[in-house]
């Protein structure tokens, strides 16, 4: 019988196979955009389930610490697997049938995966994340089109920006941060202090994703733009200051997240360029 683990991996190699297949197929790297644009929708719900509400856990058996494992095959469920079924099903334009068939499926495997102890239901029920995917799958062939579009709306672009750059922040800061071993986000009066990190993680990641997509997707004067550089260095230094961020080894500061915001931002312009997307600095 496999391990927990092999099925886990089973997954990642799915969903690389879906992508390659399809970016081959359209050869349009809008797919990946596409792609990322599907991850972020999902990450405030999983925030919101996964470990605010204890809907279910993940327990692919990969990490030894069983927090970080649950947030690993979260990731491999929310950033990897259902994204790119969402891409193969927008890249091949397959009708109604076949997505409600891709959304039957994951309803089973959500099933199985409970049956072979390898994910674990709290309060959730798999007929939720079928619901749940057949909703997405709506959204993001809505996505899709908008990225099909020569001209596209303000609100179009901006949502776009927003929708690439806050989960490729995300993933880059929870590899630096060892999934919260080095720094973390918390108030002193709070509760749980995972569900205040997270949480705050959260609200952090919204206004900060905000103001990045205000300074590179609309058309302002540079001193504006800078404006939006001094409100993020004044963000990062009013978390440390009253001790929001907290630093779980010496040599890490708030100020440091910039670096994070920088490396997002050009990976994003990388990627937006790929795609051929005329969306930054109009």
């Amino acid at each position: 019988m496999l391990s927990s683990a092999n099925w886990y991996y089973g997954l990642i190699i799915i969903s690389l196979a879906l992508l390659v297949l399809s970016l081959r197929y359209r050869r349009d790297w809008k797919l990946l955009v596409l792609h990322i644009n599907v991850a972020a929708i999902i990450h405030p719900f999983e925030i919101l389930v996964l470990i605010i509400l204890n809907g279910y856990q993940y327990l692919p058996g990969i990490l030894p610490d069983p927090k970080l494992d649950n947030y690993l095959g979260s990731y491999i469920s929310n950033s990897l697997i259902v994204p790119a079924s969402a891409v193969i099903i927008n890249a091949f334009s397959l009708p109604l049938g076949y997505t409600l068939g891709f959304a039957a499926l994951f309803t089973g495997i959500d099933w199985y995966f409970t049956v072979l102890g390898i994910y674990k239901h709290l309060w959730w029920k798999s007929i939720y994340t079928g619901i749940g995917i057949s909703i997405l799958y709506a959204m993001s062939k809505r996505i899709w089109a908008g990225l099909q579009e020569k001209r596209p709306s303000l609100l179009v672009r901006l949502l776009v920006i927003y929708l690439t750059y806050t989960p490729i922040y995300t993933i880059i800061l929870f590899l630096l941060n060892k999934g919260g071993q080095l720094f973390r986000f918390q108030v002193q009066w709070a509760g749980e202090p995972e569900k205040v990190h997270q949480g705050l993680f959260y609200v952090y990641l919204f206004i900060t994703g905000i103001i990045v997509t205000l300074s590179i997707g609309l058309k302002l004067r540079l001193r504006y733009r800078l404006l939006g550089i001094v409100v993020l260095v004044l963000l990062n230094w009013a978390i440390g200051h009253y001790d929001i961020f907290v630093s779980q080894v010496a040599g890490i500061s708030a100020h440091q997240l910039i670096l994070v915001t920088i490396i997002a931002v050009f990976i994003t312009i990388l990627l937006f360029l790929m795609a051929k997307l005329n969306y930054l600095f109009p």
